[in-house]
């Protein structure tokens, strides 16, 4: 995700116009779960300034900060002093709905680990079963053993701190790693899901992760449209923001606060504009996320791809999708109909082509006419 957490936490990267860890806490207080501690690190001021003591999303969080990052018992044992009898662990960079929450609450059963299938188990930790009972829990395994994976939603307890604490002094600071430990010793219950649980991994997971959101989408028109604007399923238009004549949007699209959809743009299903955007005239957006304050002129095309927060591109930008090989940390992905992922402050001249699956560095500059493939380091200069 490295384009575009230059200045923000993975959990604070907006997909439907809102946080990724903004669906989790509303998960759980719908399921009647409002005392949350939050583990925090990486720009932590971000995460509690979004908020605060809780009190919008009718709930009381906590902060915790974990200074070095050595794994996600460590993680957890920093919130030790909060948590008493049992409780819920959560990933906050996930998309998940009540119905998982309610899930993972329903049997009661601790220790318990939520899976569900994927169709790239590889990428995760591979749950083996016996009956209900998890056996090995085998982190991206080389080859298939199986679809059924650890969400990273589990149900602990306080024998688990401890055993935590221990394994800890011996290096190991990896929820898995320890309850394979514990599985020695306790019934290790694993609990389907069928709720949404979508992860994103790799920049191109956001798209998939933002057309999901969506899908819960509800149409409320705050801000202005103007004559000759069609609307096609649910729209959600921000206060201050405004659709110009013979602009086209279906839905489900949701476009943020003070926007500007020029005339005769164009929107596609599954796109999420941020605030303070600028879409030009005759432009087209398609399955895409446009983060805040980024600013297309006109006449531009995106295809599947994400523009990171304050990305500005003269008219004429082409971005369309299509297979692609992309290369992320030495790994090659061949990856379908994909687009392009701009990083965040990138600034493109007009006319600028930018080749589907490739990846651009944060604060990168491109000049009118040129052609972007690959992947740009930060603060890569196309001339």
């Amino acid at each position: 995700m490295g384009p575009f957490t230059r200045t923000e936490p993975k959990v604070m990267i907006p997909v439907g116009n809102r946080p990724m860890v903004e669906y989790v806490v509303r998960a759980l207080v719908e399921n009647g779960l409002r005392d949350i501690v939050m583990v925090v690190g990486y720009r932590k001021e971000r995460i509690m300034t979004h908020f605060g003591d809780g009190k919008e999303w009718g709930a009381a969080i906590e902060y915790v900060t974990q200074d070095k990052q050595l794994g996600t018992a460590h993680a957890l044992l920093q919130a030790a002093s909060f948590l008493e009898d049992d409780f819920l662990v959560l990933p906050g960079d996930n998309v998940i709905d009540a119905r998982t929450v309610g899930d993972a609450l329903h049997t009661g059963t601790i220790p318990s680990v939520v899976i569900t299938e994927s169709e790239e188990p590889s990428k995760y930790g591979v749950v083996i079963l016996d009956g209900s009972r998890v056996q090995d829990i085998v982190e991206k395994p080389e080859e298939r053993i199986g679809n059924l994976i650890n969400t990273g939603i589990y149900g602990l307890d306080t024998a688990f701190l401890k055993e935590a604490a221990q394994q800890g002094k011996k290096g190991v600071f990896d929820i898995p790693a320890i309850l394979h430990q514990l599985a020695r010793k306790r019934k290790l219950t694993a609990i389907p899901t069928e709720g949404a649980w979508i992860d994103a991994v790799y920049p191109w997971d956001l798209i998939k992760v933002n057309a999901v959101a969506l899908q819960a989408l509800k149409e409320q028109i705050a801000g202005k449209v103007e004559e000759g604007v069609i609307l096609r399923g649910p729209v959600a238009l921000g206060e201050g923001s405004v659709l110009r004549a013979g602009a086209y949007v279906q839905g489900p699209v949701a476009i943020g606060e003070g926007c500007e959809v020029g005339p005769h743009a164009t929107i596609y299903p599954s796109t999420s504009i941020g605030e303070n955007v600028t879409i030009g005239a005759s432009s087209v957006i398609e399955e895409s996320l446009i983060m805040p304050d980024c600013s297309l002129g006109a006449f531009s095309y995106v295809s599947h791809g994400v523009l990171g927060r304050g990305v500005r591109s003269a008219s004429h930008l082409s971005a369309p999708a299509e297979t692609a090989t992309i290369r992320i940390e030495g790994e090659w992905h061949e990856v379908a109909h994909v687009g392009s992922f701009l990083g965040e402050d990138s600034a493109l001249g007009s006319g600028v082509n930018v080749m589907a699956g490739t990846l651009v560095g944060a604060r990168s500059t491109a000049a009118s006419g040129s052609t972007l493939r690959g992947t740009l380091p930060d603060g890569s200069r196309v001339t």
